[in-house]
């Protein structure tokens, strides 16, 4: 009878190309900020300015975002509140072009929705552009 959960397959000295379930610690010991998004749920985060996360954290980052988007109803925020997020993100060091390097989004989709939160926590609450 197969084992139902085989172990990863390693290459060499190479760890698993997925981690576990439940484990976001990066393999080379380095350490890593979450945040906490309105779920409750505990999200890992970039390791440093100049690094971005790893595509398992950027797609787990990016799946607890939309979901907080989908529950808060899909709701954008005013023009002047985007141009004013953008802004902030102007003089942060985690900032490389159109990217956050801290969370690994596209900035420029991330600032239009209402429920997107700074994972630096810069940007002040925001009022719904449908609401005005």
């Amino acid at each position: 009878m197969p084992n139902p959960d085989p172990a990863p397959i390693q290459v060499s000295n190479h760890p698993p190309a997925v981690p576990p379930p439940g484990h976001f610690e990066p393999q080379d010991g380095t350490e890593v900020a979450s945040s906490v998004h309105s779920s409750g749920a505990a999200a890992p985060t970039g390791s440093g300015p100049g690094h971005p996360p790893s595509l398992v954290r950027q797609a787990w980052n990016l799946a607890t975002s939309l979901a907080d988007f989908v529950a808060d109803g899909c709701k954008t925020v005013t023009a002047e509140q985007y141009r004013q997020r953008l802004e902030i993100c102007d003089g942060c060091p985690h900032r490389r072009n159109n990217r956050c390097m801290k969370c690994g989004c596209r900035l420029s989709l991330k600032a239009q929705g209402r429920a997107f939160k700074c994972p630096e926590g810069k940007w002040p609450a925001a009022v719904c552009n449908q609401e005005k």
